[in-house]
Formats: structure tokens, C-alpha cells, sequence
């Protein structure tokens, strides 16, 4: 199951207004000379949300990402983006689905390929049908460094405004509170935004182009709560790869078994 999107143009102004949304300080994302990392997720939306409602009516949970970046995004770009449903897994939650999305530009020139892994709660299961995902590097966890960052009480508002993506437990504390949740949800891409700036930042020395693969597991919900913050804890492993992981302000490991892969 395969659906296209329609042609999504970049603008400076677009990618800027991006950065703000997630407070990063990077001068070239703020100029919007280039995208920060997890805009790559928003070409894909479209299409990705379109297989999902294919699939089910379900509430459905993002449980893992994995970014592989081949070209960054620039203003002027024309971008075209094919989901596919590549995987069908049963679980003791539930059943996943895994949706490979690849990014080109109007003359076929790869930009990012990314897999998302959503899950739908249900009965156990062991049904496996379709391809394996690719493997996640594993990098043991060595002494490396911290970067925390303040939510703001809009912080939900100014992300949705910036990836077009309005999903109203992320915005409406009554609709998050009717769906089980004590407050908004930070969006999974706005969460994974915060590590994707400590990795840019501190093992990239500020440039994008050098992050070739970031990704991660879901691991508890980052609530919109007063005085939230996280905290992401990265560190260096072999061959470029980096680790890290994130907590919000009472200690819950919010993303577990994060990775990036960084050129030189």
C-alpha cells in the first residue's frame, strides 16, 4: 500500500519559522539556509497519515523514528514524497506498522529516506508480514554531556503552526484530558526536534549537512506541563555514531535507545 504527495515547496521563511517553533539557536537554521533536521518529517505527512487512515480508525501511537538524510533541504526545493506500508508486526501491545517514506526533488535527487513505526494497542500478537526495518545501531553509553531545554506554555501551538500538524490533544488540554492524558502531548517529531539540536550543535559543529541518520524509541509522553523542560543526554561512540537519550523535568525517559550518525 503506496500513497503519493503532492508537490511541497521549501521558502527561507518556512524552514525559519520551524527553527523558532523548537527555540533553536543554529544562525543558519534561524536564516532558514537550511532546514533543521526533523523538518525532513514534514514533506512526509501527507502521505504517511493516508496509509495510516487506510489502515486503521485507531488511536495510533508514534513509536520509533529513523531519519537516514541524503541532501539537505533548502529553500527553493520542489519535494515529492512516496509512502509505503513495508511491514506489519505483532506485538505484546498491540500491532505495529511500519511506513517507509522517501523524500526526492521534482528531478529525482534523493533528499531523506524515513521509516515510522506506529502502533495500535490491541490483543497480543506474533503476526510478521513484510520487510524488516533497517538495523538500529546500538552505542554503549560512555560519559558525554547535557544540553536542557524550557518548554514555553505555546510551545505546542507554535510546533503545530510550523509542521501543519494540528492533532488537538497536542493543543487542547480538555481534548488531551478526554483522550486519558493530564495535559497536551509535546508532538513525538517537536521532541525528537530538541535532540536533533544537542546532536547538530555539539557533534556537528553547527552543521546540519554532516547528520546522515537520527533516530529513536518513544519511550513515555513529554506533557505540556508548567515548568516542563528536557534534558538530553548524548555522548560519542565509534565510527561518527553518537548516542543519546531524553528525560523531561521528572526524570521519565522520554526518548530511549536514540542514535545519529555524523560524516566527518
Amino acid at each position: 500500500m503506496s500513497r503519493d504527495s503532492e508537490e511541497f515547496r521549501t521558502s527561507s521563511h518556512r524552514l525559519a519559522q520551524f527553527a523558532r517553533s523548537v527555540d533553536d539557536e543554529n544562525p543558519r537554521h534561524l536564516a532558514g539556509e537550511f532546514a533543521p533536521p526533523v523538518f525532513s518529517h514534514v514533506p512526509v505527512m501527507q502521505s504517511m497519515v493516508e496509509v495510516l487512515d487506510k489502515l486503521t480508525a485507531d488511536f495510533v501511537l508514534h513509536g520509533e523514528h529513523d531519519f537516514f538524510f541524503h541532501a539537505p533541504i533548502v529553500p527553493g526545493q520542489r519535494l515529492f514524497t512516496a509512502s509505503t506500508l513495508t511491514s506489519v508486526r505483532g506485538t505484546r501491545a498491540g500491532t505495529t506498522f511500519v511506513i517507509r517514506s522517501e523524500t526526492v526533488t521534482h528531478d529525482g535527487k534523493a533528499v531523506c529516506t524515513q521509516y515510522s513505526t506506529c502502533l495500535v494497542r490491541g490483543e497480543p500478537s506474533d503476526a510478521a508480514h513484510g520487510e524488516t526495518p533497517p538495523a538500529r545501531p546500538v552505542i554503549a553509553k560512555t560519559q558525554g554531556a547535557s544540553a536542557q531545554y524550557g518548554l514555553t506554555p505555546d510551545q505546542t501551538r507554535r510546533y503545530a503552526d510550523a509542521a501543519r500538524d494540528y492533532s488537538a490533544y497536542t493543543i487542547d488540554p480538555a481534548i488531551a484530558a478526554r483522550a486519558g492524558f493530564p495535559a497536551p502531548i509535546v508532538h513525538g517529531m517537536c521532541t525528537l526536534s530538541f535532540a536533533g539540536r544537542a546532536i547538530v550543535d555539539d557533534h556537528c559543529g553547527g552543521q546540519t549537512p554532516r547528520l546522515k541518520r537520527l533516530g529513536c524509541r518513544f519511550a513515555h509522553p513529554l506533557f505540556l506541563t508548567p515548568g516542563q523542560s528536557i534534558t538530553v543526554d548524548h555522548w560519542a561512540g565509534q565510527d561518527g555514531l553518537v548516542g543519546f537519550e531524553a528525560s523531561d523535568s521528572a526524570g521519565n525517559i522520554v526518548i530511549k535507545n536514540g542514535y545519529a550518525k555524523v560524516s566527518s
